[in-house]
């Protein structure tokens, strides 16, 4: 299950970082929170959380909470995406609509063997 997780979150990082402006980032796209131009800038939450998950090997270390929980994130960044460019969910074959619909199926069964795994541990 990690494994598709972590293959899943390729798509987001590509959407975020295809709408982060590097003309003009003093960084180069590298976020520092102690950077001023950071502070100000409107792309620093997804310039941060591309920073900390744009590893593959970061991500196979990190605890399989924290990596649904930073998949949820994408799932957040892509349906609002999806939203704010009038997208129709059920009708729309793009690919951001199907990593969508695809990333939800990945979830609720994530959290179905999560629930199931519990009750079986008890």
């Amino acid at each position: 299950m990690r494994q598709k997780f972590i293959e899943a979150l390729t798509y987001p990082r590509m959407l975020m970082a295809s709408h982060i402006e590097t003309n003009d980032c003093p960084m180069n796209r590298y976020y520092n929170a102690e950077h001023e131009s950071c502070q100000l800038c409107e792309q620093g939450e997804e310039c941060h959380w591309l920073n900390r998950n744009d590893e593959f090997s970061v991500l196979m270390e990190q605890p399989m909470e924290a990596l649904v929980g930073t998949f949820e994130v994408s799932v957040d960044y892509v349906d609002a995406y999806l939203i704010r460019e009038k997208h129709s969910l059920r009708r729309c074959a793009c690919d951001s609509c199907r990593w969508l619909r695809n990333a939800q199926r990945l979830l609720r069964e994530y959290h179905k063997t999560s629930i199931t795994g519990a009750y079986k541990s008890l």
